[in-house]
């Protein structure tokens, strides 16, 4: 059993994401942000594969893709060509954001765990700053994270599971000295199986929005998903962040 790079991830992220479907379902779920802020420009931070740059060009929005991964960079590029589309497209730390975009954005977007990945308060502040720089004065950010805090209490183990063809993809996380070690096990035909492996700190709805208002966010909100529900800490999948930069 052994850990494998990003490329990994790369390899086989569209079929463990459920990519191009999940299109549609991004599109949908932004839209409402999208309309009620008339967001023209935003950038996608964490784009993975591109789903969300599909979905905010269908929203009517010029997106804009940061990434640290270059194999996910590729990965967007190569999903943009099969789907006819041309993305400006970035390989840069989210707290170089700013020094890249000075105050270009109505809106960033951090989609599916773009921000669980940080090992400190210090880390987190940094990508946050940086984000926060390269939004217009009063313009959005909306993050959305995995809710961590069911897997720390044992009250869930597995994130995922999606079959495509013979090969099932499983994603799970369970607390390990403090933090969660997150895997995801690919397992194909005849016992071939691959996994990936990574540590993530407890990023909850506390020390997050501390980490926002520290960052220099204001009107910081927090739901249970996109549409707003309420957050519950015990039953919530996602934690989602809404909050904007000081007019």
């Amino acid at each position: 059993m052994a850990m494998v790079s990003l490329d990994f991830l790369a390899r086989h992220y569209n079929a463990m994401t459920g990519y191009p479907g999940r299109i549609d379902a991004f599109a949908k779920s932004i839209a409402p942000w999208v309309d009620e802020d008339r967001v023209k420009v935003a950038l996608d931070a964490g784009c993975g594969g591109g789903a969300l740059l599909f979905a905010l060009r269908k929203c009517g929005v010029e997106p804009v893709g940061l990434d640290l991964s270059e194999p996910m960079l590729r990965l967007t590029l190569d999903n943009a060509r099969v789907g006819g589309e041309r993305f400006e497209l970035r390989g840069a730390p989210f707290s170089s954001a700013g020094a890249i975009y000075p105050e270009r954005f109505d809106a960033v977007f951090a989609m599916g765990n773009a921000l669980i990945g940080h090992d400190t308060d210090r880390e987190m502040n940094e990508s946050l700053q940086g984000l926060l720089a390269c939004l217009r004065p009063g313009g959005l950010f909306l993050a959305q994270i995995l809710n961590l805090t069911p897997f720390f209490l044992g009250l869930r183990t597995l994130i995922s599971l999606r079959v495509a063809g013979d090969v099932h993809y499983w994603r799970y996380a369970v607390p390990i000295d403090d933090r969660l070690l997150f895997s995801v096990v690919v397992a194909g035909p005849a016992d071939q199986f691959e996994i990936y492996t990574s540590r993530w700190e407890r990023w909850d709805r506390v020390r997050m929005t501390e980490r926002m208002a520290a960052a220099g966010f204001a009107d910081v909100q927090t739901y249970g998903d996109l549409a707003r529900s309420a957050f519950d800490e015990r039953r919530s999948t996602d934690l989602v962040i809404a909050a904007r930069r000081p007019a």
